[in-house]
């Protein structure tokens, strides 16, 4: 997530000195176009949230397509691992909906992040990537797989901490995707489909890395 740090600093008291304003900005590099597999991992893992749609069970709108908002982890900042790791509860609608029909869709994107703003890119401009993932949603239960769930479970609350705190009635799960389908769009000339396989093996480290723009402007007193 982009980050702007402005520092004044305040350098002599003669007219041959004044003040300089320190713009820190962060650099968000991307993989190319040409990297598919590693644009979704990379989208995947740098979003907080995404877009989940769900089949309605609500009895207006049944069978419907109905989406929501839903917090999402695939790991620590430091640990992509391409998984989708959700914190449910069956009270709202799209658990209410993941119960019937377990068929679900999300879409995430550099939108959430300050990059396609940066680089003037609307959110519907192809450029403006987004990964748009379709799979079962499943419960990771912590009886059968323990260490997954531990794993999730950590994941989800250093990048989510408020969730610690969320009502326990709630009867909250730790849900995962098993994906059937990964779309990219990044750039012009259409929706790209990425291999499982191909997903799972991109490495994304080098793009984990901070990067700072600065620039100096010098305020004459």
């Amino acid at each position: 997530m982009a980050i702007r740090l402005l520092l004044l600093l305040f350098i002599g008291t003669t007219p041959l000195y004044g003040l300089q304003l320190i713009e820190m900005e962060e650099d968000i590099r991307i993989p190319n176009p040409s990297e598919v597999a590693k644009m979704a991992r990379y989208i995947i893992h740098n979003s907080d949230w995404a877009s989940i749609a769900t089949i309605s069970t609500l009895s207006e709108i049944q069978t419907y397509p109905f989406v929501s908002l839903k917090s999402v982890s695939d790991g620590p900042r430091d640990n992509s691992t391409g998984n989708l790791y959700f914190y449910i509860t069956s009270m709202d609608v799209s658990g209410k909906d993941i119960t019937v029909d377990n068929r679900v869709t999300i879409m995430a994107t550099l939108a959430e992040s300050s990059y396609c703003s940066q680089n003037n890119l609307d959110p519907q401009d192809p450029r403006c990537a987004k990964v748009i993932i379709s799979g079962h949603f499943h419960k990771v239960d912590n009886a059968t797989s323990p260490e997954e769930y531990k794993f999730a479970r950590a994941s989800l609350f250093e990048r989510h901490p408020a969730m610690k705190y969320w009502p326990i009635d709630h009867n909250w799960y730790i849900g995962k995707i098993d994906i059937n389908l990964i779309l990219v769009l990044d750039f012009f000339g259409g929706i790209k489909n990425v291999s499982i396989e191909d997903y799972f093996n991109a490495n994304i480290t080098s793009y984990n890395t901070e990067h700072w723009k600065v620039s100096v402007i010098d305020i004459p007193v």
